[in-house]
C-alpha cells in the first residue's frame, strides 16, 4: 500500500479510525489504551511506538510493517525544506495551546526555547546554550558604539575588543541580536547582565517591546561610579523577559 508522505503517522491512524466507522472513543477501547493517549498520538503529543503499531493490527487491520514505512516516510520528509517548515507550523501550534490551557503570562521553564525552536520567537544570531535561562534571555554588545565623553562630544568606536568607559562617560550602542516579535509576544528589559551589575551603570532606553518588532535593540549606559569599566562586543548585555497575552492586541494598541 501507497504511503502518503506529507501526512503524519498520527494523521494516517485518525483516517484508518474513520475508515471503520469508529470513534476515537471505540478504537482506544479496542486498541486497549485510554481516548486521552489516542488523541495525543493523533496530535502528535506522544510518539508513535512499536507497541502502539502491533496493537493496532486487529482492530484496523493493519500491520506493523505498514507503519514501520509510514514513519520512515515522514522522518525523511522532515528533513527536507517542508518537512522542517512543517515541523516548525505544528510547534508553534502546540506551543501557543499550551501557553493558553496554562493562562501563561511569563515565558518559564523551557518555553522561551521552545518558543525559539519553533520560530515563534526570532533571535538572530542564534543564542548560545547558557544565555537561555528559565524565564529570561541575556542579549550581547553588538560591533559599534558612540562614547560620549565628561563634556557630551560624540567618539564612534567599535567595541571588538573592548572600549573603557570612564568616570562619568556614557555610550550609546545596539544589541549584537535582533530581535523578532510576534504578536503576543511583549518584551521586557529586567536588567543590565550579571557581568554588568553593580559596576554603577546606569541604564537608559525602552523598557518594554511589543509587535510589530525585528530590530536590534538600543541601549545608553553612563559610568557614574568611581572606576572605569571595559565593554565589549558578544560580551552579555541586557536581561530580556517575555510576556504571553491572553489574546491578540487590538490594532489601536499597535
Amino acid at each position: 500500500m501507497a504511503v502518503n508522505t506529507i501526512r503524519a503517522p498520527g494523521e494516517i491512524l485518525e483516517s484508518k479510525i474513520k475508515e471503520k466507522n469508529l470513534t476515537q472513543a471505540q478504537a482506544a477501547d479496542r486498541i486497549g489504551i485510554t481516548r486521552q493517549y489516542l488523541n495525543g498520538i493523533i496530535n502528535g503529543k506522544y510518539p508513535f511506538t512499536a507497541d502502539l503499531s502491533l496493537k493496532l493490527t486487529d482492530p484496523l487491520g493493519t500491520s506493523p510493517d505498514y507503519w514501520n514505512e509510514v514513519l520512515r516516510s515522514y522522518d525523511s520528509f522532515l528533513e527536507t525544506d517542508s518537512g522542517q517548515e512543517l515541523r516548525k507550523t505544528k510547534d508553534r501550534e502546540s506551543l501557543l495551546l499550551d501557553l493558553e490551557l496554562q493562562s501563561a503570562r511569563s515565558l518559564v521553564d523551557h518555553q522561551i526555547e521552545s518558543a525559539l525552536q519553533a520560530g515563534y520567537l526570532g533571535i538572530e544570531p542564534i543564542l548560545p546554550a547558557d544565555r537561555i535561562q528559565s524565564s529570561s534571555i541575556q542579549l550581547s554588545v553588538g560591533m559599534k558604539a558612540c562614547r560620549y565623553d565628561s563634556n557630551g562630544n560624540p567618539t564612534m568606536v567599535g567595541t571588538k575588543p573592548g572600549i573603557v568607559l570612564k568616570r562619568g562617560e556614557c555610550v550609546t550602542l545596539t544589541t549584537l541580536e535582533k530581535l523578532t516579535l510576534p504578536s503576543r509576544l511583549r518584551a521586557h528589559v529586567l536588567g543590565l547582565s550579571d557581568l554588568l551589575a553593580g559596576k554603577f551603570l546606569s541604564y537608559s532606553g525602552q523598557n518594554v517591546y511589543q509587535f510589530p518588532l525585528s530590530n536590534h535593540l538600543s541601549v545608553g549606559l553612563i559610568n557614574q561610579g568611581p572606576f572605569e569599566v571595559k565593554i565589549a562586543h558578544g560580551d552579555p548585555l541586557l536581561i530580556i523577559g517575555f510576556e504571553f497575552l491572553n489574546q491578540e492586541p487590538s490594532s489601536a494598541a499597535l
